[in-house]
């Protein structure tokens, strides 16, 4: 009897597993709103990201939603509209929302209206210290403290950009278009010898002081990463950005972060997990969000090269200039791929010397632009930290 007693249990919670299995497959792909950011009140703009994932039954993808209307809305009939700058993102004009007020968003996408709750706005308070140790196994690791007087905080998220200066191993003097040589300006060769690029968390930084006597978090790790990285090369900078979150929030951001860890990634969960505070009004299509109202507190911290004394760094380009002729039939196939560096001269001829050919290499390793783009130098990069190229 006890036999049949487990076999039957076991058969009515497969029964049930498969059921709601199947019950899922309402949500067609693609139609999966997703709706990421937060309401900033005071200085800054408001940054809201849309875009439409596939559900279990397939490969998930997220996709832009380039074509929404986003709306932040105040309990005052107010509204302030973003404007779509690319890829899914939406951005506002610089606000500086009140406190007074409550705050909500609404959005419009694929004929369907999409509307978040009211939320009072939360008062995040200032960042302590973004500070780096340096492990005796030679690791960085950046963190950062904060507490709350007041003790009215208990739940935090960062978010942070990086940039960093990359310089590459070669300067390429000349340029070989439509068959003419060409010397390159010295601001030419700078904008290729020189790149900051930038890169942004992916994790989400979250942490809680509700278990402590105090409402303080000391040396959250941020970032942890090896003296030798590109990155410590000569100058690196991080801009931390400090949120505070409610308890609601935070458990919805929660299970989003379980689910990165167990799933590999946020929406690999039933939607039914994480619908958040934010509903379609004109039908039940699903959409997953959170979306709240805070103020933000930044502050940077700056690293130097000297700073890391022992470490000696040069960007790493695992070739060495080979010369390409100008009579080489397959010279136009070589630059493809590679840049010239510097002229190779024949001999004189009524007293000049004709370029003949050029030393060559990688186009990577001589300008940085092709993987890093070319954002423009941060105007806190001062002269005094860099050594001037010409």
């Amino acid at each position: 009897m006890k036999r049949v007693l487990v076999f039957l249990a076991l058969l009515a919670l497969l029964s049930t597993c498969r059921e709601r299995f199947e019950a899922e497959q309402v949500y067609k792909p693609g139609n999966i709103l997703v709706v990421e950011g937060f309401i900033n009140v005071g200085p800054g703009i408001t940054r809201i990201k849309l875009s439409r994932v596939t559900p279990l039954d397939g490969v998930i993808q997220q996709n832009p939603e380039p074509d929404g209307i986003v709306v932040i809305e105040d309990d005052a009939s107010t509204s302030y509209t973003l404007h779509h700058v690319g890829n899914g993102v939406y951005e506002s004009d610089e606000l500086n929302l009140g406190t007074d007020h409550e705050y909500r968003l609404r959005v419009e996408a694929n004929d369907q209206l999409f509307v978040s709750d009211f939320t009072e706005p939360i008062i995040s308070p200032r960042i302590d210290s973004v500070s780096w140790t340096r492990s005796a196994d030679d690791y960085i690791t950046i963190a950062v403290s904060t507490h709350d007087p007041l003790n009215e905080t208990f739940y935090y998220k960062w978010e942070y950009e990086e940039i960093w200066e990359n310089r590459t191993a070669f300067r390429s003097s000349w340029a070989y278009e439509n068959g003419i040589p060409r010397a390159r300006a010295s601001d030419e060769i700078k904008a290729m010898t020189i790149c900051w690029p930038r890169r942004y968390n992916k994790d989400l930084l979250m942490a809680t002081s509700a278990a402590f006597v105090t409402d303080a978090i000391s040396a959250f790790p941020l970032s942890k990463f090896h003296i030798t990285d590109v990155r410590l090369g000569w100058r690196y900078s991080m801009m931390v950005t400090q949120r505070a979150l409610s308890a609601d929030e935070y458990e919805f951001l929660q299970i989003m972060k379980r689910n990165t860890n167990d799933l590999g990634g946020f929406f690999d969960a039933q939607p039914s997990q994480l619908l958040g505070n934010i509903a379609c009004t004109t039908s039940n299509e699903p959409v997953v969000g959170y979306i709240g109202a805070y103020t933000s507190q930044q502050k940077q911290l700056i690293i130097k090269h000297n700073q890391i004394s022992d470490f000696d760094y040069s960007t790493p380009c695992f070739f060495d200039p080979l010369n390409g002729y100008l009579d080489d039939p397959q010279l136009p196939s070589y630059l493809e791929n590679a840049i010239p560096l510097d002229a190779i001269y024949g001999p004189f001829v009524d007293d000049a010397a004709p370029i003949i050919g050029f030393t060559l290499v990688p186009n990577t390793c001589a300008d940085c632009r092709i993987v890093f783009g070319s954002e423009p130098k941060p105007d806190f990069w001062v002269a005094e930290d860099e050594e001037e190229i010409e």
